[in-house]
């Protein structure tokens, strides 16, 4: 019943002819203002800017599920996704814990000469009961950070010491694609610089963003041959969030304190890169989740600032709609259950992952189908 398909959808009576404008509609507006074809940007034609309201009843709200993770040992916890069976597959750093002399001045890892992570790395966790249902990944791993689970159940992950990059396919311990070279840093075709994120289009577009010295986000196919890039003005390239229907990627800018929304490149290739949506003064944004017209985002603690839950509504060019999270202290990374009805926060410090239901009225917009 709770859907975070159609998460900020207006649909009010007083504006019924203007219909719902879905983010496929504003991308198709982007393409047709950039073609010459129509004049402006606007979120629903034809409705004033001070009538755009969103109801605090319209949207959903993820409501923590206290003591869900109290079976798991973790280490600091990097990375979250949801597998087609919706559990969520959790990256952790093991032993392992990122501090200011982990790397040199050249962003070479500093301990290459000690083992890997011994500890089980990517943990498969029910989610119903927050038990382990699987693990794998000893062994293998340095500094574990971004991870992803395409349409077939590959997984894939970002190992910013290595400065690579792997997929495991489904079921299997051992990569079949590994790219970068390891412990090597670059800025090139085939080298990364501690990669942070990583998303996957069911066509196989692999995006990954290059993260926190190269400030782009590469593109290669699933068999790790290389496509193109994304250049932007960006700080840390922390986070990637890919919707294939509207043919957009998100990229959340730590440092920056943003999430620019751009052409993925998908439909369109001549809109790679073109920004569509630029949603700023965000605080430190460390992962994005997106689902229906809904982006969700965690951002970390400031000197004035404490970590936030955010639901920002892309019809409404990135706007923030509602805070959660109250609880949180320092997350690093979010995702979205593949029916939406439930939220995963990774937080580093207190080493936990955090389950949300997303909680909405009976008769409310979540009942609503979002279509492209």
């Amino acid at each position: 019943m709770y859907r975070l398909l159609c998460t900020v959808l207006l649909c009010t009576t007083k504006y019924s002819y203007a219909g719902v404008l879905d983010l496929a509609q504003i991308v198709q507006e982007y393409e047709n203002e950039i073609l010459g074809r129509a004049v402006g940007f606007s979120g629903r034609p034809g409705v004033p800017d001070e009538d755009k309201v969103v109801a605090a009843t319209d949207v959903g709200r993820p409501e923590e599920v206290h003591f869900w993770d109290s079976n798991l040992k973790l280490g600091q916890v990097a990375g979250v996704a949801v597998n087609i069976f919706d559990d969520p597959v959790v990256f952790h750093r093991g032993d392992q814990v990122w501090g200011k002399d982990t790397f040199l001045k050249n962003n070479v890892f500093k301990d290459q000469s000690k083992p890997p992570i011994s500890a089980n790395t990517i943990l498969i966790v029910d989610q119903f009961t927050g038990k382990v249902k699987s693990e794998m990944g000893s062994n293998q791993f340095y500094m574990p950070h971004g991870i992803t689970v395409d349409a077939d159940n590959n997984i894939w992950v970002t190992d910013a010491a290595l400065h690579q990059v792997m997929m495991f396919p489904w079921n299997s311990t051992t990569p079949s694609v590994v790219i970068g070279e390891k412990f090597v840093p670059g800025s090139d075709q085939s080298h990364f610089c501690k990669p942070t994120s990583v998303v996957v289009s069911k066509s196989g577009n692999v995006y990954i963003a290059d993260g926190y010295c190269n400030k782009r986000v590469v593109v290669f196919d699933t068999k790790g041959r290389y496509l193109t890039e994304i250049h932007g003005d960006w700080n840390v390239v922390h986070s990637l969030a890919l919707f294939q229907e509207e043919d957009t990627l998100c990229i959340a800018d730590r440092e920056g304190g943003r999430v620019d929304c751009v052409g993925a490149g998908l439909n369109h290739p001549q809109f790679l890169g073109s920004k569509i949506v630029e949603a700023d003064n965000l605080g430190r944004v460390f992962g994005i989740a997106g689902r229906g017209s809904a982006l969700l985002a965690v951002t970390g603690p400031g000197p004035k600032t404490k970590a936030d839950g955010l639901t920002l509504d892309l019809v409404e060019m990135g706007k923030v709609v509602d805070t959660w999270g109250k609880d949180l202290i320092n997350p690093h990374a979010v995702a979205v259950s593949r029916e939406g009805d439930t939220v995963y926060v990774a937080e580093i410090g207190p080493n936990r992952l955090r389950k949300f239901e997303v909680v909405a009225p009976e008769d409310n917009i979540f009942d609503h189908e979002f279509t492209a």
